[in-house]
């Protein structure tokens, strides 16, 4: 339920956050950084397993709740206590860090309670989640800085993108449920060029923060990387609209997601 490798990866979504914002970050920063962004999303991936139990049965019937593994008010209770403890990691970062995970948990409940449905609003609840956790990792250590707007930006738009790809993937339940994805509504094809746009548009931006000399020239060859990686995969979608490839590029995206998190964290020190 938790989905670890997401919530290890905006674990260290924090700690980069800090790290670029940051020449020096002490232990104990990087550490409730770290345990803030991983538990908040942990709960907030409980919640929505929660929410989309009946979504899951059709979709994902194997998952915990609709497999009967675990009862509904089982998984609402984990997802309180997991919030209830990043919660704590968050106030004792400071006021803002606090305010900023009190902003982005209200973000997760309207998702799952009533933005879902509507498709791409609800893909942009997601994708700021996302990118939130660099933001945070800048006031963790008190220094938020240019260049963790524009990963953040980055950040937005990849996972904007790939939110609607997994729509893909998930029209059968959406569909029967009435959730307004783009491809529950338009159809795969047109989720396809939606999602490799926006994949495209991230790759253009990754050169502002070289032209913009926010970054050192070590940027470059993980940024490379990430945006071949990005190209490969919206090349990849335009030509196969496929429930099975979206599947499989949305796995995609979260490696080239990660590289693009490196190349900014070894442009940035």
């Amino acid at each position: 339920m938790l989905r670890l490798p997401n919530c290890i990866m905006i674990g260290f979504a924090v700690v980069v956050g800090e790290l670029i914002a940051s020449t020096t970050v002490p232990v104990r920063a990087a550490l409730y950084g770290f345990m803030a962004g991983f538990l908040l999303l942990a709960a907030s991936m409980v919640l929505n397993d929660y929410f989309d139990r009946e979504l899951d049965a059709i979709n994902e019937p194997k998952r915990p709740i609709p497999a009967g593994v675990i009862k509904p008010t089982e998984a609402f209770s984990f997802s309180i206590i997991l919030g209830a403890i990043g919660f704590w990691f968050a106030a004792n970062s400071g006021i803002s860090t606090l305010i900023i995970a009190i902003v982005s948990v209200i973000i997760m409940i309207l998702y799952n309670s009533r933005i879902k449905k509507t498709g791409l609003l609800g893909n942009a609840f997601v994708s700021t989640n996302v990118a939130i956790p660099f933001v945070y990792g800048g006031f963790v250590v008190a220094s938020p800085t240019w260049s963790l707007g524009i990963f953040s930006l980055l950040a937005f738009l990849s996972s904007m993108g790939r939110e609607i790809v997994k729509g893909i993937v998930d029209i059968p339940g959406d569909t029967a449920k009435g959730v307004k994805s783009v491809a529950a509504t338009r159809g795969a094809p047109q989720a396809a060029k939606y999602g490799a746009g926006l994949f495209i548009t991230a790759v253009a931006l990754s050169a502002l923060p070289l032209l913009l000399a926010l970054v050192s020239f070590y940027y470059i060859p993980l940024v490379a990387i990430c945006d071949i990686g990005f190209l490969l995969t919206a090349y990849s979608l335009l030509t196969n609209s496929s429930p099975n490839n979206a599947k499989r590029s949305k796995k995609y995206v979260l490696v080239w997601m990660t590289f693009g998190m490196l190349a900014f964290l070894i442009g940035a020190i």
